[in-house]
């Protein structure tokens, strides 16, 4: 709980929060209003955005991005899709510039969105979710939810950073609804084949794994196998606990460069697994409504990959992916 919480009720944030967005007062005449100063003033309408006290909207369509969504849609029969326009759009020569790094917030709001209209609209109740930086900030950004939804993830876990553990944000999700979570707690690999089938034998293991089986959708991240310090590939590498040496040999003999809960996919979206690995259900992903939520010009050549495949049912991404994409 934030210090914010301890000292405004829901009632005194969403009056500070209707005064700024809505009367247009300034964070100082707020502050001399509630007697606080402004720093104290922008964490609360900061707390208002985070809680889901305040929903802003932009009106309107950017038309490139339409004409990106119109493309992809198209070029590989999503049903869903969404492309996010990039921060880093230059109006002298309207083209965008190519940024290493996505604006993951960005994608994880509208992740967290198209949650909401499931939830809400769609009246899903069971969500299939996966291992990811960006599957745990949506979880994190999400309001709380008085519904009774389920979230079940049947991947390993990422261990040697916690924002690659679905644990999480499951924990996080679990305190936001009326639901259940649902995990295996398995890592991303077994050291051996005979130790994965043990562990898959036992009881509540199949219990899970029966419970994923009722999900209406699955929301997925991408990771990337290309080089660079925050890819999975860099990870992956550096820690042989993950993964052995034999199996990251194998998938790059492969030419794998993306994978997604477990499973990876060659650039025209073949399809591998690998017997040590915790892969969610391949059969399952392409049997229910799977959305892949990732963005960057890091992760293109992956989206890009699992997208050949075609067993995406829709696709969240950004300005900068989306072009890559289709060049």
């Amino acid at each position: 709980m934030s210090k914010i919480e301890k000292t405004y009720t829901k009632e005194h944030v969403n009056r500070i929060a209707w005064l700024y967005w809505i009367q247009k007062k300034s964070q100082k005449e707020i502050g001399e209003i509630y007697k606080i100063n402004t720093v104290q003033v922008h964490r609360i309408l900061n707390e208002a955005e985070k809680k889901g006290y305040v929903k802003i909207f932009v009106e309107g369509s950017f038309d490139i991005c339409k004409e990106y969504e119109e493309k992809i849609k198209s070029k590989f029969n999503l049903k869903y899709i969404e492309v996010l326009p990039s921060t880093s759009y230059t109006k002298s020569t309207s083209t965008i510039v190519n940024t290493l790094d996505p604006d993951p917030a960005s994608i994880a709001y509208a992740g967290a969105n198209y949650i909401l209209k499931l939830i809400r609209d769609e009246k899903c109740r069971n969500i299939g979710w996966s291992t990811g930086s960006t599957n745990t900030l949506i979880a994190n950004i999400l309001p709380q939810i008085n519904e009774e939804v389920n979230f079940i993830d049947t991947t390993g876990s990422l261990r040697s950073d916690l924002s690659f553990n679905p644990l999480l944000g499951l924990n996080t999700l679990s305190k936001k609804t009326k639901g259940k979570c649902y995990h295996l707690g398995a890592p991303y690999s077994f050291p051996s084949l005979s130790e994965k089938k043990k562990f898959f034998n036992l009881q509540f293991v199949k219990d899970i794994i029966k419970k994923e089986n009722e999900c209406q959708y699955i929301i997925l991240g991408i990771g990337s196998l290309k080089g660079g310090g925050t890819s999975l590939f860099h990870r992956l590498q550096n820690h042989p606990y993950l993964l052995d040496k034999k199996t990251f040999n194998q998938l790059q003999k492969d030419g794998a460069v993306g994978e997604s809960s477990g499973n990876f996919f060659n650039k025209n979206g073949k399809h591998f697994v690998y017997d040590q690995i915790v892969s969610k259900n391949f059969s399952l992903i392409k049997k229910k409504k799977t959305i892949a939520i990732a963005g960057g010009v890091d992760k293109a050549s992956a989206i890009q990959a699992v997208l050949n495949n075609g067993c995406l049912h829709g696709l969240i991404t950004d300005e900068e992916a989306a072009k890559m994409i289709l060049d």
